[in-house]
């Protein structure tokens, strides 16, 4: 009986050490103009390589595919450095688009996506610190 209560105490505590340990994603809504973008990774936002999946919806709620989709992250300058600024790569998967976003410092950083499809442009910016 003391063997069976120790095992079960034993579980808790891996379930519970489990739990603790998981560590949200990341997740962030965008809306402009009708159009909606998502932005999602398995990992919370760290300093390095981010990889990031993004659905971008048109105003009727359909998926938007074969735009053309550009991902920029800017950090202002700050005392005795120079601001910074880089395009990321995005890649088309079909329904979503992934990017490999490299975040080099922490800091402020403001981003912006822009998808073009048949000569209109839509524009998603958002900030955040790291």
């Amino acid at each position: 009986m003391k063997r069976q209560i120790s095992l079960f105490i034993a579980l808790i505590l891996t379930v519970f050490i489990t739990a603790c340990n998981k560590k949200e994603g990341f997740k962030k809504e965008l809306q402009n103009e009708g159009y909606k973008a998502v932005i999602t990774s398995n990992k919370p936002l760290h300093i390095g390589i981010n990889i990031w999946k993004i659905k971008i919806y048109s105003p009727d709620g359909k998926p938007l595919t074969g735009a053309k989709v550009y991902i920029n992250g800017y950090m202002p300058p700050m005392p005795g450095m120079p601001e910074m600024s880089f395009d990321y790569p995005v890649e088309d998967k079909g329904n979503y688009y992934e990017a490999k976003v490299n975040l080099s410092m922490a800091g402020t950083w403001q981003i912006t996506i822009k998808a073009e499809k048949n000569g209109k442009t839509t524009t998603f910016k958002f900030g955040f610190n790291l």
